[in-house]
This record gives structure tokens, sequence and C-alpha cells, in this order.
């Protein structure tokens, strides 16, 4: 796609336009630059990865060049972001200049002994060596991996997940993957990928790569923000568009426009399960079918999702599902105990088998998801197997006490973690936010309304409402970040 027109449009970033031909000079220096030093393919790029024009161009080109881009976090503070660039192995370094400005970073390059590149927005200068490779370096090769992609990090501290060259292009393009190999023609697609997601995670990465090999127009927005979403969404004329729930709660909250968005088609739910009645609001406002998909960051990408035929037959009576399993995909449950394969209808621990893996297609891999698959093929998440809390040896499940505290109608949204307790071992705790006209709402109400919804031991031991729930960048709630209010 780089050469069919090299002067059409690649990348929109608010006011700034780069044609393909930006990206491919990104492939030329990134060659020019690291070739030279022995940096080729298989080498280690660690990339500060913002939702930034140049970082998109530099993340097509590490990838077209087989070199593997370890994903690093501007999100991170200086230190543990310092502290990762040394520990990591890597060949190179690679960020925009205000990243490199950061207290401690060009300080752990050169204790890393990596070649530090800098990434630029003018085009005859898209990357630019700043420091030379010392010979002190330690660094390891990823032969065959595309992407060292930081996990979400909702549960704990984030990790690095391999994502191999095979298992991205089997998640690009399913089973013909090697039918449709990175050699094959692609034609530039006439309507854009509207990327918001932060890129330094799976969703945003994988629609970044996805629209690059598709030969598709990015626009880009560093955050989401239901005013600029919209207005992107009509001048662009976007078909399809990608949303998680907070996203779609924040567009019905900001009172956008419906006909702002009456180019959409459909709308791609993920990162997390879309309530019910979240999704009955937000297609009775915005009459757009939502189609909900079901991945992980070791998937490179979804497994399992919704489409347009299933919505029309099941939309109404599957409401909370997260479609069925893609082609070439197979899924099960089993005993979390045992790993005994259980009967339709049966909860237990979701197990993949897809080729979108290091392991390929002839492995099992176990999720950390509890799960159901019902009589038509539906998967339901019920939540996760670490989540459960034992409260002196009673098993409370987060989801079941979150989906009571929103039953309450001044209850906007709620998260609920475990904390410890010298007593009990583990004790629930729950954060809410309110509805502006509930604001009154206290937390003695709260818990006297979900006592009539949950046994004793499932009734949380402390209640804070508060103006916003910790999330990580992708939008998910943070449970580290829920467990510190707590710790106060």
């Amino acid at each position: 796609m780089l050469s069919l027109d090299p002067q059409a449009d690649a990348i929109v970033a608010g006011d700034v336009v780069h044609p393909w031909r930006y990206i491919s000079d990104m492939i030329d220096a990134a060659n020019a630059l690291l070739d030279g030093s022995g940096e080729a393919g298989g080498c280690a790029v660690g990339l500060i990865m913002r939702n930034r024009a140049p970082c998109v161009a530099a993340l097509g080109a590490f990838i077209a060049t087989d070199r593997c881009v370890v994903t690093l976090s501007p999100l991170f503070p200086d230190a543990m972001l310092a502290d990762d660039i040394r520990a990591l192995g890597l060949h190179a370094l690679v960020a925009g200049h205000s990243d490199l400005e950061r207290s401690g970073i060009m300080d752990a390059a050169k204790d890393a002994g990596v070649i530090v590149l800098e990434l630029d927005d003018d085009p005859n200068t898209p990357l630019r060596k700043t420091l030379e490779r010392s010979p002190i370096r330690k660094a390891r090769s990823r032969p065959s991996i595309a992407i060292e992609m930081l996990s979400s990090g909702t549960t704990g501290t984030p990790k690095r997940i391999p994502l191999t060259y095979e298992s991205l292009e089997s998640a690009l393009c399913g089973d013909d993957a090697r039918a449709k190999s990175r050699d094959s023609i692609v034609r530039l697609q006439p309507r854009p990928a509207l990327v918001w997601h932060p890129i330094v995670h799976i969703s945003g990465a994988y629609f970044v790569i996805d629209a690059l090999y598709s030969g598709r127009k990015i626009i880009l927005l560093e955050r989401f923000d239901p005013y600029a979403w919209a207005d992107a969404v009509e001048r662009e004329e976007v078909r399809l568009a990608h949303l998680n729930p907070t996203a779609m709660r924040m567009l019905l909250e900001a009172n956008v426009d419906s006909k702002q968005l009456s180019s959409l088609r459909v709308i791609l739910g993920g990162t997390a399960a879309t309530p019910p009645e979240l999704q009955l609001a937000f297609e009775d406002c915005f009459k757009i079918p939502i189609l909900t998909t079901y991945g992980a960051t070791e998937f490179a990408g979804a497994i399992a999702s919704w489409n347009l035929e299933d919505h029309r037959q099941f939309g109404r009576s599957h409401l909370g599902a997260s479609g069925r399993a893609h082609e070439g995909v197979e899924l099960r449950i089993v005993d979390p105990l045992t790993g005994e394969e259980l009967a339709v209808g049966e909860e237990g621990v979701l197990e993949v088998r897809t080729s979108q893996t290091q392991l390929g297609s002839t492995t099992w891999v176990r999720t950390t998801d509890l799960a159901i698959i019902d009589n038509e093929g539906f998967l339901w998440i019920k939540g996760r197997v670490d989540d459960a809390i034992v409260r002196g040896g009673f098993k409370v499940q987060p989801n079941k006490v979150q989906s009571a505290l929103e039953e309450h109608p001044g209850v906007r949204e709620a998260a609920v973690v475990g904390v410890p307790d010298e007593r009990l071992g583990a004790v629930p705790v729950a954060v809410v936010t309110l509805h502006s006209e509930a604001k009154e709402t206290s937390v003695n109400e709260l818990l006297d309304f979900v006592r009539e919804y949950l046994a004793p031991y499932e009734v949380p031991s402390a209640l804070l409402i508060v103006d916003e729930i910790p999330r990580t960048p992708s939008m998910k709630v943070s449970r580290p970040a829920v467990r510190e209010l707590f710790a106060k």
C-alpha cells in the first residue's frame, strides 16, 4: 500500500496529515540507522508508544522490517520507565523528544548501552540517532516475535506477552493467514479507521496494524473525548467504530447529537463486557447495533464476537453475551480443579485453541475467565477465576455484588474488589459513582439496598462514593488502584 499512492493520506492527527510516503520514509530511516549497527531482523526496539503519528508510523515500520517492538508505556512514572529500559535487553530505544527529555530516561539508555532514535513529525527526518550503542550492551534478540505487548494491568502489574508474526497475521486474516501473506496486493480503502484506544495496549495496536495492513487511513485521537470522537465520525463519514462500555456511557451522558453518527453502520464493543442496560440505552438512542467482541492480549485480538445476522436473530434474547467463536477458534469450558470439560450451560474456566497464540492451533490455552457456553454457542463471561474473594470460607464473586449495586437507580457504575482482612482472610469492598440527579444517595442507603439481593457475606464491608472509578489506560477498571482507595 505504500507504493500505490505515496501522497494519499495515511495518518490524520489533529490538523496534521501524513501521507503513506511518511511511513515508507520511516522504514527507510529505520533501516539506514539500525542495519549499519547490526540491528536487523529480530532486534528488540523499545518504543515509547503515544497516540501520535510518528509512533504509529514507527510501529508499522519496525513490524514491516521484521524487528520486534517492545512496548514501553508513557504513563509509567519516570523511574519505573527508566528501570524498564535497563531491564529489557533492548537493542534500541525509540521515542519522541518530550519522552527522551524525561528525568532519568537518557541515563537509563546509556546504562543499557542502547542506540537511541528520536521520532519527528518532519517528513524529511522522521527518525534520527541521538545516542550510539555501547559495547557494554547486553541485548536479547527476539526472532519471529512481532510485538512484546503490555497487558492492560487490570488485576496487577502489567506484564509483556510475546506475539509472533504468525499469530498476529492469524488474528488479522483468520484461517487464510498463510494465503494472505504480507506480500499480498493491498488496495487503499475508502473508509478510515478511527483509533482512540492507547496504542501501547493490544486494542489500539491491533487497530493500527490492521489499518496499515489493509491500506486504510487512520484518524488518530490521543484519548477518548466524546465530542472530538463524534466530530471525527461525522467529518470522515466513518462506517465502523470501536467503543468500550466507558466510552459508550460518556457519549450518552454528553448528549451527543445522533445525527453526527448517522454514517455509522455498526459499533464493535470490547475490552470489557457491555452491561445489557447500557447496550439497550445506546442502541435506542443512536440506532446503531453494538457487536460485542471477546479477546485478550495473548490472542493478539478478538477470538469471539457478534455479527449482524446474530444481532438480528438473538440481539434481545442474548444481551450480555460476548458472541460466538470465530472461524478456526475452538472454545471449551473446563472444571478449574480437574480440567475436565463441562457440559453445555455449566460454568467453569474458559479454554481456547487457536493459531492466534504462540502455542499454535494444537494446544488448549487456559484463560482466567469464568464462563458459560450455551446451546447456541454463545460465550457468556461470568467473572475471573482470580477475582473470587474468599471471606471466611465463603466465595464472593465481585460481578454479582457489582450487579446488585448497579440495580440501584442512583448508581451510575460500581466496582468491587477484595482486600485483606486479618480475621476473615479477605472481604469485599466497593466504589460507586452516582447519576447527577442522585447525589444525595448515601452509603447506608446503598448497603441496605444490596442486602435485599445478596447473602450477608456478599455485602461489602466498606463502600465509597467517588467522582470517578480508577481506570487503566485502556479504560478498564484498575483493581489495584481501587484497593489503594481503601488503604488510605
